[in-house]
C-alpha cells in the first residue's frame, strides 16, 4: 500500500478530508494526534480510519470484532472490496 492508495481508500469511504490534516504531505504526524483528530467523529468514522490507517503503517488500531460491530453493510462491503485488492488502486 502507497501514500496514493491511503488517499484513495479513505477518499472511497469519504474520509480522507477528516484525516488529511494528521498528514504532512507523506508524513505521519502519529497514532496520538490521529486518536485527537477523530474523536468527534462517529464509531464506524472511527474504526474504519483506524483499520486503514492502521493497515498503511503496520499499526494495530482497530480490531476486527470493532468492525464487525460497528459498521454497516454498505461500509463493510466497501471494506471487503479494498481488502480484496490488497488496499491498492492498480489491482
Amino acid at each position: 500500500m502507497e501514500f496514493r492508495d491511503l488517499v484513495m481508500v479513505l477518499s472511497d469511504f469519504g474520509l480522507w478530508e477528516k484525516v488529511a490534516g494528521c498528514y504532512e504531505g507523506e508524513n505521519y504526524l502519529g497514532d496520538e494526534f490521529l486518536e485527537e483528530h477523530i474523536r468527534k467523529y462517529p464509531t464506524s468514522d472511527k474504526l474504519i480510519i483506524r483499520a486503514i490507517v492502521g493497515i498503511y503503517h503496520g499499526h494495530r488500531l482497530v480490531s476486527f470484532y470493532e468492525l464487525y460491530r460497528f459498521l454497516d453493510e454498505e461500509n463493510t462491503e466497501k471494506l471487503i472490496k479494498w481488502w480484496r485488492k490488497d488496499f491498492t488502486i492498480d489491482k
